[in-house]
């Protein structure tokens, strides 16, 4: 059995509901949710499949060949199984469309920490977000905090699809986001939070990207 058979019966196996196209075992498609198809063709694996989010009419919804970090690390010579590319696609689709988002204590608690420690100045990061769940703060190149504003500039990050969170700190007490935080730091992340102080975990609020208070859950 050769490379695309053997990724195929993976597929067929994991995902029953997978279509083929064509009559081609390489290009398949899998129905999501609101007649939209997840559309895998990989008639050159090893070498990197083509993969779009198409509509009902087979219309491009959006190319994810930039947005999936399995896809931006892809090697020939140690490719992954499709079935793990769709898996991380499927759960990056699922995380955009969740409305709460989870964040691990430690993580937390950490960050809590370097808040106490640089206070009276803001802090500012990015969260690595993972299936919903945030699990690592990084701290921007370039980044400029003050006691009341902290800025950095997103070109000097590249793309990083996992980086859809953000978190600062209010030193001033006051736990919501100012104008300049909604602008700037809230504008391209899903999910955004704020320390205030005293910096505990009862002075902590999470944001859309468009300043609306949303629901968070602390993992222990």
């Amino acid at each position: 059995m050769n490379n695309i058979e053997d990724e195929y019966h993976k597929i067929i196996e994991f995902y029953p509901n997978a279509i083929i196209e064509k009559e081609c075992i390489s290009q398949v498609k899998i129905p999501l949710k609101n007649k939209f198809f997840l559309k895998i063709n990989f008639k050159n694996y090893p070498k990197k499949p083509s993969i779009n989010l198409i509509s009902e009419d087979d219309r491009i919804y959006r190319k994810v060949d930039k947005i999936i970090p399995l896809l931006n690390r892809w090697e020939k010579k140690n490719p992954p199984s499709i079935v793990d590319l769709i898996n991380e696609i499927l759960a990056f689709i699922n995380s955009l469309e969740s409305k709460e988002i989870k964040i691990r204590k430690e993580l937390l608690n950490g960050i809590i920490a370097l808040c106490k420690n640089q206070h009276p100045r803001e802090i500012l990061g990015l969260l690595r977000i993972i299936n919903g769940i945030a699990i690592e703060y990084i701290l921007p190149p370039g980044a400029i905090t003050s006691k009341s504003s902290g800025l950095f500039v997103p070109s000097r990050l590249g793309f990083d699809s996992t980086l859809n969170g953000s978190i600062h700190s209010h030193p001033s007490g006051n736990p919501n986001p100012s104008i300049v935080d909604i602008n700037n730091v809230f504008k391209t992340k899903k999910f955004n939070f704020i320390v205030a102080y005293p910096y505990n975990l009862s002075s902590i609020k999470c944001f859309n990207n468009q300043g609306r208070e949303i629901e968070f859950r602390i993992l222990n």
